[in-house]
């Protein structure tokens, strides 16, 4: 089983919301630490630019890492127990990627921008 979604269409558009707003804050704190020669606090894109990778990454995966560790789904109107423990193993190993995911693109980002 390659991949088990535990939000549905409604989730997917609060994390795309997220995500964007994550992303135009990244976007602003690159260019304010970039132009306005703050290389004392160019460590601070790291915070924005997880939150929206991270966000990202659920949606690519319509899975949520912290349903998935609390074994819920939220297919519908409601929060549903994840029955099957096939299901909720793949979908926690699926929201462990996210993250390791989430920390390698956010560190490229972060590099990239100490290099700038």
């Amino acid at each position: 089983m390659n991949s088990c979604p535990n939000i549905a269409r409604k989730e997917v558009r609060k994390r795309l919301m997220i995500g964007y707003v994550s992303l135009f804050a990244t976007i602003i704190t690159i260019i304010y630490t970039v132009f306005f020669d703050q290389n004392n606090f160019r460590f601070l894109v790291f915070f924005p630019a997880i939150v929206a990778t991270v966000t990202f990454f659920e949606v690519l995966d319509r899975t949520c890492i912290v349903y998935a560790y609390l074994g819920i789904k939220n297919m519908g109107d409601k929060h549903q127990r994840e029955r099957e423990a096939d299901s909720l193993k793949v979908q926690r190993f699926q929201s462990f990627k996210i993250v390791i995911k989430a920390i390698v693109a956010t560190s490229l980002i972060t590099g990239i921008v100490y290099l700038v």
